[in-house]
């Protein structure tokens, strides 16, 4: 009778071991699913960013369009964010300098006109040859990299996106990429023309 006494009673709970290795799987498990959430974070700030550009490209063959239909001397605006019937989140119709990479410009959208010149056909993503750049947009991401794309007022053109500056947080997210063998963002805009 007394051993079955003892054997209930060195049964009740769990073992210091089996505590620490449930903590251990939990750990396991909260940093696969924070790396997920956070690339699945980067993925859907790239994607409403390459929706604002498509957004501002419509924009600007819409209006000119619209000029075409009303008689009016079409022409597409100097800066590619005048005339949009709704900006993006975080532009700045003042400013005409692009964002700093650092913690108060996120989020921040621009047009910095100057500086262009001719840009060839690789470099803009287009087949204009004379792809004439008054300037170009620039966004800064929440991570704190910067991208930018040339805008060509003379025929209407929003270029291919560049990264201009890359955020530790980025490069190391990067890293990650390469070591797992996936193409980061950099490579698969080499690749698209």
């Amino acid at each position: 009778m007394k051993t079955f006494s003892n054997r209930v009673n060195q049964e009740n709970g769990f073992t210091f071991i089996e505590l620490i290795m449930v903590l251990v799987m939990i750990g396991i498990l909260t940093s696969i699913a924070a790396e997920k959430m956070m690339r699945a974070a980067e993925q859907a700030e790239i994607t409403a960013e390459d929706m604002t550009i498509d957004v501002m490209r419509a924009n600007l063959i819409n209006n000119y369009g619209n000029d075409l239909l009303n008689a009016v001397a079409a022409r597409f605006p100097s800066d590619p964010f005048i005339n949009l019937s709704k900006v993006p989140q975080g532009y700045d119709r003042k400013r005409n300098f692009q964002p700093t990479g650092q913690d108060d410009d996120a989020e921040t959208w621009v047009f910095v006109p100057g500086g262009g010149g001719t840009v060839t056909a690789e470099d803009s993503g287009t087949t204009l040859v004379d792809f004439q750049s008054a300037g170009f947009i620039y966004h800064q991401r929440k991570d704190g990299t910067v991208v930018k794309w040339p805008y060509d007022a003379s025929n209407g053109v929003i270029g291919k996106k560049q990264i201009d500056k890359i955020s530790e947080t980025k490069a190391q997210s990067d890293r990650d990429k390469q070591r797992r063998g996936e193409p980061t963002e950099k490579e698969r805009l080499d690749k698209t023309l």
